[in-house]
């Protein structure tokens, strides 16, 4: 049986219980952050939690406390619970607004929760498509990491149902974005090249630490507009997640990759990052 963390108790996940006015239950409000953990520790929680502070600090949401070393002793002991102390893990926080009127975001009843659970072997590859409708960069969402993910899972739907595994989405000015559930980078005469934040894709934290690595590393990373002609002239094109790190996409509609020696460095880079960096 596996636990839960939820408000500080660990809890076996057959007693977690959501009340039915809970307003991140009915209607996705709520924010979260996905990390993963490594041998029982979790990577870049700080990163994560900063991003998760700036939601609600964006939702206006003053009435809960984030504390790190709080949530690491909670996250370490969650994986110890959930026999996850050995290889690679994925805890999930989220923080629910929780029941309220509709029109009062922060009615201080907000409440946090926790899972963690086994990682799935990667894929070393993915096929991706594009989605046939556009993102609005003036969204009064984009950019946060909301519990409503419909549009997110709708689009991976589409996409299997396609034969993809991913899904690529432009904005309202036909620029590049982002994939449904990761960053997207592109590899043109040795740099890399990725969407910026006005893009309206996620603050992704892989993506940030692909450009400090890339910089570290003195491989030319630029945030900019891309429009679908730099798509067209992309070496090669990979994704990236918290957990699943850099992945290449071998195809892009009908068009194939093939491995790209670039591509090749930043894998191994974040790699040795997440081998031997708690933070």
């Amino acid at each position: 049986m596996g636990f839960v963390w939820s408000d500080g108790d660990f809890l076996p996940i057959s007693e977690f219980r959501v009340s039915p006015f809970d307003r991140g239950l009915c209607h996705g409000m709520s924010v979260f952050e996905t990390l993963l953990a490594v041998d029982g520790e979790p990577r870049l929680l700080n990163a994560h939690l900063a991003r998760l502070r700036g939601g609600l600090d964006r939702l206006a949401v003053s009435s809960v406390e984030i504390s790190g070393a709080g949530l690491r002793r909670a996250m370490v002991e969650l994986l110890e619970k959930n026999g996850l102390t050995h290889g690679m893990a994925r805890i999930r926080l989220a923080v629910s607004l929780g029941a309220g009127p509709l029109n009062l975001i922060d009615s201080g009843a907000t409440w946090a929760w926790m899972t963690a659970t086994p990682v799935d072997e990667s894929p070393e590859t993915v096929r991706i498509t594009t989605a046939p409708w556009r993102r609005d960069r003036e969204n009064v969402l984009r950019g946060l990491k909301m519990g409503n993910y419909a549009e997110h899972l709708i689009a991976l739907d589409m996409a299997r149902r396609e034969g993809f595994d991913e899904m690529l989405f432009f904005n309202n000015d036909d620029e590049l974005c982002e994939a449904a559930m990761a960053n997207v980078f592109l590899i043109r005469s040795g740099s890399l090249l990725t969407p910026g934040l006005d893009s309206g894709c996620l603050a992704g934290v892989t993506r940030e630490l692909v450009i400090r690595l890339a910089a570290a590393h003195g491989i030319p990373c630029r945030a900019k507009p891309l429009k679908r002609n730099d798509v067209a002239k992309a070496e090669c094109m990979f994704l990236t997640s918290s957990i699943r790190g850099p992945v290449r996409i071998s195809n892009y509609g009908s068009r194939h990759f093939d491995v790209h020696p670039l591509f090749e460095a930043v894998r191994a880079i974040w790699l040795e990052e997440m081998a031997r960096s708690g933070d």
